[in-house]
């Protein structure tokens, strides 16, 4: 009798691990809260060449852009705290239009004048005729200061 029941644990034992392999191998990976933000590699491109973009197609840029992960280099106009998150404005060619991200880890702000690469996800183009247009980001990484 104990042996019977040892085998049927073993029998189910065997097939929870099979089942777990399976998950942690094939399934787990494929998830999107398990893909790791910071391994993913993202289109380079310059502040410049993004508001460019978005000035002369927003349709196409929006396509090309939109919920991508970009890295994007540029020169800091200012970088501050808000609701407990580093922000960080690039410069552009227009002065009209600027590169803003939030960065998921709150840091010290960056000093203005200071070149950077920064990854983050592109959220969209926002036209504002009073403030001037913004290329939002978010869950913004400093790759390299």
């Amino acid at each position: 009798m104990n042996i019977k029941k040892l085998i049927k644990f073993l029998v189910i034992a065997a097939i929870l691990g099979i089942l777990a392999v399976w998950f942690f191998v094939f399934k787990l990976p494929t998830t999107e809260w398990y893909r790791n933000f910071t391994t993913k590699k993202g289109d380079n491109t310059t502040a410049a060449d993004i508001a460019t973009a978005f000035q002369k197609n927003e349709q196409d840029a929006t396509t090309k852009y939109n919920g991508k992960i970009i890295e994007i280099s540029g020169v800091v106009k200012e970088s501050s705290i808000e609701n407990s998150n580093t922000t960080v404005t690039l410069t552009t060619l227009d002065s009209m239009t600027t590169v803003y991200i939030v960065l998921k880890d709150s840091i010290q702000p960056l000093t203005a004048g200071e070149n950077v690469k920064i990854k983050g996800k592109c959220s969209g183009y926002l036209v504002d005729s009073t403030f001037g247009n913004n290329i939002q980001f978010n869950e913004g990484e400093i790759i390299k200061k």
